[in-house]
């Protein structure tokens, strides 16, 4: 039952927009969600958004198990809500679990977005250590300007100086920005801001450069020439020889360097300035951005000098951030020295941030604080060996569960994270559910259609993917039915994939109708006709050409039209060459195996190297093709284009078996998705999207590409920029391995996607040439099956067969390279 009023409408809503604004409501009145239920519908396929709002209405009665619940569950999250729980986990938390933070930076899959967001929240998270992975990470130059200003900012608050930053910084300075979609003022002051403190006299050099603008020039002069740190810091230090009086602030204000010259002050101004903090403090001083730019040297040797403890700690609290891991350690071990000489020490405790205070009380092996001390151990020690230990959790936040909710969890945690369960006792609705979901006989599909109308719409999500395991099951796609017409995209998907595990005639009867319903969207329609080519469309081809004929009427941009209209041209069946043969008669004898290899081998070389699943394909269409020869008198009665069919299945299994595990590798490492994310394809930036794909279609030769499909090629860049290990991923057709080549095979690309799929044996030309007669190919493919092949162009078909075997013999130049230079291949994880 829901805990609360706001909780009950949230659940009974059938609108996603209105469900939103019910939880922007409870954020701002804190009613908050129990993690329990926030768990459960995070698993849901709901849109990022939704998300991101229960998230943030989701709170714990104790912090650590809401710490516990969002660093533990970080990693298996889109980057969309990992980002907003990193805001989360460092405002509403404690931040003890803050060693977790140390795997997301090292992770070869972690996005620039994750990185940003751990850069941003540093002093939260690992601070001065994590700050330094980044700034040292491999290809952080390729990363976006935002991205390298930002690191400029925090590494000079963190006292990180980098040769790879000032080249970065000083590459902006002279061309006034580092992209020209990127505003200088957006940047420009962090640079300016580095280079002030680590390359001043490269500045005085530099400051009338003409890549800059006047304005910025104008700021550096005026910053370099009238610096007055010297007097400034003899006044700070002027305040401590009389009784500090609130008047006394505004001149500490003025006399407290800018960042960039922090490094100037001594132990002996910073101690005087936690003095102040801690006697007089003000909002302004009792920030941890106060102290950012000061050299760690120089706070360890105020926290080894200051002796009052309550300036010790709060100086602890602000500096402890800003000190190298290890280096933290001394500290520690000081505080409990304080706290134990200390007249009230509970008082003072109070007063300690917990991530330093929670060090305290590690002894023994069963306290939860002892847990998290081990783990952290374990965690520094794999990063500074660069590894990336995963995030255990120490399971607290699954402590709170109520009695009545375990069968819920149970089911959630059953259907959408695999784990393994027997049959449960009870005649609950979620009982009920897991027991279906196990063993999905029909007499249980009424009764559960019943229970699931008493349950709040959101859970109907749950009961449409459990039909889905109900395989052969007519009665389960009718229950179906009573949801096709929702227009939320959410019920829809999770009806699409019901029907699929179905898998009976009427099942895929009803995903083909779901093709040119209204409420469907392209992207949904285009899942659709993927999910059909796992399915036997013999005996639905008419629906299909039906399908195919309505969406002419549709109003749709070209790009969209042609991908929609190729995914379903490729349902298309032909007429098997037996029945063809039967039309023709059977008056002529029957060429056997070794007549259809034989003639193959003269037409394609290295024929005999082709898998025994490649030359079944070809032998079917040499085999119609020979009979086309022999009844040329009577070829009206006839449809050619099984030959044509047959021989593209052959090629497109052969691209399969040569390149879709090397390409599977590449993707699996996270290369692409990195290099893709830079580019704004995980975001998604649709302007960067635009410029790319523009990009790729007006290269020489691209550009001559008959009905070449932006929007195929931006869905296939979607797919691997989305690809995390346990999804699927494929490439489908010849255009994608094509497109595939495009992007990443070529020698020089201004994008940096340039030889990540390395072919070294043609060159860019010739290799974008092949990719134009990959496109061709299926084209005429497509058509063929569409609209058939007419027999007036049977002497068309030879130099059909000189086109296949030239691309066979271009697989094997561009395979034979692969084979040299990629390693031990890997498969993709398929879900």
């Amino acid at each position: 039952m829901p805990e609360s009023q706001a909780t009950y409408e949230y659940l009974n809503n059938h609108h996603s927009h209105e469900r939103l604004q019910i939880l922007h409501r409870m954020r701002e009145k804190e009613e908050w969600f129990p993690i329990s239920l926030c768990s459960d519908l995070l698993r849901l396929k709901l849109h990022h958004e939704e998300h991101i709002a229960i998230l943030h209405a989701t709170q714990s009665k104790q912090r650590l198990v809401f710490e516990d619940y969002i660093t533990s569950q970080i990693g298996h999250w889109d980057q969309n809500l990992a980002a907003a729980a990193l805001w989360e986990w460092a405002l509403r938390s404690d931040c003890i679990m803050w060693h977790r933070t140390l795997p997301l930076s090292t992770s070869t899959l972690s996005t620039q977005r994750i990185r940003y967001t751990l850069a941003d929240l540093a002093w939260y998270g690992g601070g001065y250590a994590l700050l330094e992975h980044l700034v040292n990470t491999e290809g952080m130059e390729e990363m976006s300007v935002a991205y390298h200003a930002l690191l400029c900012f925090r590494a000079l608050q963190f006292g990180i100086r980098s040769e790879r930053l000032i080249r970065l910084a000083k590459d902006a300075f002279k061309n006034d920005s580092a992209h020209p979609s990127v505003a200088p003022e957006k940047t420009m002051p962090y640079y300016l801001a580095y280079l002030y403190r680590y390359e001043n006299a490269w500045l005085k050099e530099h400051n009338s450069s003409q890549g800059l603008s006047s304005i910025w020039s104008q700021f550096t002069k005026s910053l370099i020439d009238e610096k007055t740190v010297d007097k400034d810091l003899k006044a700070l230090l002027s305040l401590r020889e009389k009784d500090f009086k609130k008047a006394d602030q505004k001149t500490f204000m003025r006399c407290w360097p800018s960042i960039w010259d922090r490094h100037h002050l001594t132990s002996e101004h910073l101690c005087f300035a936690f003095k102040v903090m801690a006697e007089h403090p003000w909002q302004e001083i009792t920030h941890w951005e106060f102290i950012s730019g000061i050299p760690q040297a120089t706070m360890m040797e105020a926290l080894r000098t200051i002796e009052d403890p309550k300036a010790y700690i709060l100086a602890l609290n602000l500096a402890g951030s800003f000190l190298d891991i290890e280096k933290q350690t001394e500290f520690i071990d000081k505080l409990r020295l304080v706290l134990q000489h200390a007249a009230d020490p509970s008082l003072l405790l109070s007063t300690v941030l917990p991530r330093y205070s929670a060090l305290l009380n590690t002894s023994g092996n069963s306290s939860t604080f002892s847990k998290i001390f081990a783990e952290r151990q374990i965690m520094i020690k794999a990063f500074r060996e660069g590894s990336s230990s995963e995030i255990q959790g120490l399971g607290i936040w699954e402590k709170e569960f109520s009695p009545d909710e375990a069968n819920r969890q149970n089911f959630f945690a059953m259907a959408y994270n695999g784990k393994q369960l027997e049959e449960v006792k009870g005649n609950d609705f979620w009982a009920s559910m897991t027991n279906a979901w196990l063993k999905p006989t029909p007499e249980k599909i009424d009764s559960l259609a019943q229970m699931a109308r008493q349950e709040p719409h959101l859970f109907h999500l749950c009961f449409i993917d459990t039909l889905g395991r109900f395989k052969g099951a007519d009665n389960a796609a009718l229950k179906l039915l009573d949801f096709i017409r929702s227009k939320e995209e959410p019920i829809l998907r999770s009806i699409v994939y019901a029907l699929q595990g179905i898998g009976t005639v009427r099942a895929s009867q009803e995903l083909v109708a779901f093709l040119t319903r209204p409420n469907i969207n392209a992207m949904l329609q285009l899942e659709i006709a993927q999910l059909l080519k796992e399915r036997d469309v013999t005996h639905l081809q008419a629906e299909l050409r039906s399908a195919l004929n309505d969406l002419h009427f549709r109003t749709m941009t070209d790009s969209l039209h042609i991908g929609l209209h190729d995914a379903i041209t490729s349902l298309l069946l032909i007429d098997e060459p037996s029945k063809a043969q039967r039309i023709m008669g059977s008056d002529s004898s029957t060429p056997t195996t070794a007549d259809l290899d034989s003639l193959l081998e003269q037409k394609i070389k290295r024929y005999q190297e082709l898998s025994s699943e490649v030359k079944r394909a070809l032998r079917t269409a040499q085999f119609f093709h020979i009979q086309v020869e022999k009844v040329k008198d009577r070829l009206e009665t006839i449809d050619l284009s099984p030959t044509i069919d047959m021989q593209y299945k052959a090629l497109e299994i052969c691209f399969r078996e040569k390149f879709e595990d090397a390409a599977g590798e590449l993707i699996r490492k996270g290369t692409l998705q990195r290099k893709l994310d830079i580019i704004g394809y995980a975001r998604p930036i649709p302007q960067a999207m635009d410029d790319y794909e523009m990009y790729i279609e007006n290269l020489p030769i691209v550009n001559t590409i008959p009905f070449f499909s932006r929007f195929k090629l931006r869905k296939m860049l979607r797919a691997i920029c989305q690809y995390r290990p346990g999804k699927r991923f494929t490439l489908d057709g010849l255009k994608a391995f094509a497109l595939f080549f495009i992007c990443f095979s070529r020698k020089d690309c201004r994008f940096g996607l340039g030889d990540l799929f390395h072919i070294k044996n043609m060159s860019s030309d010739q290799l974008l040439l092949y990719c134009k007669e990959l496109h061709v190919f299926q084209d005429f493919r497509n058509r063929a099956a569409h609209e058939g092949f007419h027999p007036d162009a049977s002497n068309n078909l030879d130099s059909i067969w000189e086109s296949t075997a030239a691309i066979i013999e271009g697989m094997f130049i561009i395979a034979d390279g692969l084979e040299e230079s990629v390693s031990p291949k890997i498969l993709l994880k398929s879900s």
